[in-house]
């Protein structure tokens, strides 16, 4: 059985959570939607989805895979399947069970911003460990502005007030970028520099940001994404491709 993997751009994969798995016993199905690779018909052989960030416009119907990803990211949720998405991921995910996505009022939420725990995602397991108040990576426009029937918002922030969510024991949205790190930021800068000029921030700015928190950041990325190993998604505690005994 293997851990899905669905990526949208070269830019924005599954970074420090996809070795985290890798270390952790998972074997990675990576599928590169963006270079023509098909979502799977079926979950058979997939026992947790990891859907990824990406530039593509979440509402955009006319993307060739579009469809076909919602449809599974629907299926894997209801078969009881561990399902993570992370920015456009979340924002895919959260449409494919019946919330809304949005553009954010008063234009994208880049670079650095402040993410604070609510009381649920305090007394969340995936979240144990994670500092309540943090500095985060962000590079989005869309936004969850609905989520779906029964969800619980376990992170906000002044931009976005659904920075991570979850409905049911085994599905989650993150919308900040916890995979990511010094390398991928500076990409998307560097393919965006409008982008930041219409926020207000010069990239020496966004560097010297960068420089400041990177580490900090890091580390409680890590833990979140070994919290997703050993919580979320544990290979040792699956049966027929579904995890079991998750208890919140």
């Amino acid at each position: 059985m293997a851990t899905l993997i669905l990526e949208h751009s070269d830019r924005s994969g599954a970074g420090r959570l996809g070795t985290t798995l890798r270390d952790h016993g998972h074997r990675l199905d990576v599928r590169r939607l963006h270079r023509g690779d098909a979502v799977p018909a079926d979950l058979d052989d997939v026992d947790a989805v990891i859907t990824c960030g990406g530039p593509q416009s979440p509402v955009d119907d006319s993307i060739e895979w579009m469809a076909a990803e919602l449809d599974l990211l629907r299926a894997a949720h209801e078969s009881g399947r561990p399902v993570l998405g992370i920015c456009l991921g979340s924002q895919l995910l959260a449409r494919a069970l019946g919330g809304a996505v949005t553009a954010i009022d008063g234009g994208p939420s880049l670079g650095w911003g402040e993410v604070r725990l609510t009381p649920p995602g305090r007394e969340d397991p995936l979240y144990a460990g994670v500092a309540w108040t943090s500095l985060q990576m962000q590079w989005h426009t869309y936004h969850v502005s609905e989520t779906p029937s029964g969800a619980r918002v376990l992170a906000t922030s002044e931009r976005t007030p659904v920075q991570a969510w979850s409905v049911g024991l085994s599905t989650y949205g993150v919308q900040y970028h916890f995979e990511a790190g010094r390398r991928e930021l500076a990409m998307w800068a560097d393919d965006e520099p409008d982008a930041l000029a219409k926020v207000g921030l010069t990239r020496a700015d966004l560097d010297a940001q960068t420089d400041a928190n990177v580490d900090a950041f890091a580390r409680l990325g890590e833990r979140l994404a070994n919290r997703i190993a050993l919580v979320l998604m544990p290979v040792d505690r699956r049966y027929a491709g579904i995890a079991k005994d998750l208890h919140h």
